[in-house]
């Protein structure tokens, strides 16, 4: 193999991997916030089990070191901060 062709051969790894490198960063960042806000509703399902069978009004959970803290005031809401630091409010309907 020539200088040329393995200059051309790393030039197109270069361009495969940092093509294909903030692609696979964004899709994992997109299944990160989505598991996150699956496990707020889950938290939202459990804070309504137990407001009905123990009548609590407040309560925390954790889920991959993750505080998910919800309260039952004009509406059932969870508070969470999210993997980038960012706090999040899912409320029920």
């Amino acid at each position: 193999m020539s200088w040329a062709e393995t200059m051309v051969s790393l030039f197109m790894v270069f361009i495969i991997f940092g093509s294909l490198l903030p692609a696979m960063l964004s899709v994992q960042q997109s299944l990160q916030v989505k598991k996150e806000r699956v496990s707020a509703f889950e938290t939202l399902h459990e804070a309504a089990r137990e407001i009905h069978s123990t009548g609590a009004l407040r309560g925390r959970r954790s889920v991959n070191g993750i505080v998910y803290s919800w309260e039952m005031a004009d509406s059932l809401c969870v508070d969470y901060a999210d993997f980038r630091g960012q706090q999040e409010r899912l409320c029920s309907e």
